[in-house]
């Protein structure tokens, strides 16, 4: 299971992430019960997608303890800042084969309506969550 994860910088709603990543993960293993290996794909930047390292820090001996396999794909692009990194477009992150996408959107943020335009283009299920 490829779970993408996109949001706002300015995301700081922790609780909000994880019971939503959370209800994904259920949902995903509802559709295909023999898929144990979790994969989240996202750039790491400040905000929602940075709070995906944490979340993983926290479930991961559980999810184990269940049968599955937990772990990051962070996507380097011009918003992850490292000039060492292979730059990779938004584009080419959402149709990297994800099974669903998750949207964290704060007030009004460019690169996340992009990103969700883009999503909702490729016909990939995605949920978006926004705060206030």
């Amino acid at each position: 299971m490829r779970i993408l994860i996109v949001g706002s910088k300015n995301w700081t709603n922790y609780d909000e992430l994880m019971r939503n990543i959370t209800v994904a993960i259920e949902d995903l293993t509802q559709r295909n019960p023999d898929d144990n290996k979790i994969v989240f794909v996202h750039t790491g930047i400040a905000g929602a997608e940075n709070m995906v390292t944490e979340y993983i820090g926290k479930v991961e001996r559980y999810m184990k303890q269940k049968g599955f396999s937990i772990k990051e794909e962070l996507v380097r692009n011009k918003y992850s800042g490292n000039a060492m990194d292979k730059v990779t477009s938004d584009y080419d992150m959402i149709s990297s084969g994800v099974d669903c996408a998750l949207v964290f959107i704060r007030q009004s943020c460019k690169r996340s309506e992009y990103c969700l335009r883009l999503i909702k283009e490729l016909d990939i299920p995605v949920k978006l969550v926004k705060e206030n």
